[in-house]
């Protein structure tokens, strides 16, 4: 008796789990624990990507980018990004930047998208993880809790393109480190992995109102969905108190953004950022892939450095679909969204709205 009740016990557990599958139902636990890992997924996509053509301790430069860069998503357009990707399993690296006059930063992450912000720094600056010693005294220090990590660079052009690019190429170097030893991350099965994209999807552009929760380091508390939703929506990003965010999704009477209308932005006169050394920019994207949208014009993004300003010091930042008139950003029909950046910005900037015109 008591084995044919483990046997119908059995035959009732398999049935089960066989209804189970043929509704494609996924357990909470796999979800949350996709989730947990989406950021950490999403860098190793990248950090593989890059290792098809680079090895550690190499730096790839974007120079000025365009619709054509598929590096990251939601990228900006008025920068010089640097990339390099490290490993120190076995030592620390040291990374230095050359002078430049105007904004330069070096981020820091790890693989799990945690990261540590540097603007112009001045010292070397040392990676290393927690049991390592720096192999140099008079430098910055920052510490990860992953083997392998990303040193991300910054340099703002305007109109200088070749005196960034001989810049960073000639002054900007990373040593030490190398290891054959890699950050791996689990297994997910498709249902799972569409489960949790699901939810962090439908959050980061339904939830989210500014990028102020969405960045930080391992010891400023940012929740896993808030982390996944910064992925999401613009890897790479970076704190609110180095660079503030705001994303315009919608217009001012809540309609979703669309490549036929047309829409202005209005920066007051009065400064957005904390000193001479940040400034802003706002830029747009192709809502369907998150790159930014090919036009005749190479126009993606407006920026403080060049702008035609109002007789009140005011600036009015244009979007059309052929980017027409002073300051436009043509969307060439795409529908959109947008990205107001604030570097070096005040503490709780209040960023301009995006209205819809005639």
């Amino acid at each position: 008796m008591m084995k044919l009740r483990l046997l119908l016990i059995a035959a009732l557990l398999i049935a089960t789990l066989n209804i189970s599958a043929q509704n494609n139902e996924v357990p909470q636990y796999r979800i949350t624990e996709y989730m947990q890992w989406y950021p950490a997924i999403k860098q190793v996509e990248m950090r593989d990507e890059w290792m098809a053509n680079y090895s550690y301790g190499e730096w790839q430069h974007s120079g000025m980018v365009t619709a054509k860069d598929r590096t990251v998503i939601t990228p900006q357009a008025d920068v010089n990004y640097g990339y390099s990707w490290f490993n120190i399993a076995e030592k620390p690296v040291v990374i230095t930047l050359p002078e430049y006059e105007m904004y330069s930063s070096l981020t820091v992450f790890d693989m799990n998208h945690y990261m540590e912000v540097l603007v112009s720094p001045e010292k070397p600056v040392v990676v290393r993880l927690p049991h390592q010693k720096s192999p140099i005294e008079d430098a910055h220090e920052i510490v990860i809790n992953t083997i392998e990590g990303l040193a991300f660079t910054r340099h703002v052009i305007v109109g200088n393109e070749k005196q960034v690019m001989k810049l960073v190429k000639k002054g900007l170097t990373i040593t030490g480190g190398g290891s054959s030893r890699r950050f791996i991350v689990p297994d997910f099965t498709e249902e799972e992995a569409a489960a949790g994209f699901d939810i962090i999807k439908t959050y980061s552009l339904t939830k989210v109102k500014n990028g102020r929760k969405l960045f930080g380091s391992e010891y400023e508390g940012v929740g896993n969905l808030d982390r996944c939703a910064g992925v999401f929506l613009g890897q790479l990003g970076t704190q609110a108190y180095v660079v503030d965010y705001l994303q315009y999704l919608k217009d001012q009477n809540g309609d979703p953004l669309n490549g036929t209308d047309s829409y202005e932005i209005h920066v007051p006169a009065e400064s957005l950022m904390a000193s001479e050394q940040g400034y802003w920019s706002v830029t747009i994207y192709n809502i369907a892939d998150r790159y930014l949208i090919p036009n005749n014009k190479d126009v993606y993004n407006v920026n403080y450095y060049r702008t035609v300003k109002n007789t009140d010091g005011s600036v009015t930042v244009r979007i059309n679909p052929e980017g027409e008139g002073e300051n436009a950003i043509p969307s060439a029909g795409r529908n959109f969204y947008g990205v107001f950046r604030v570097y070096n910005p005040k503490p709780g900037v209040e960023f301009p709205t995006i209205k819809k015109v005639n």
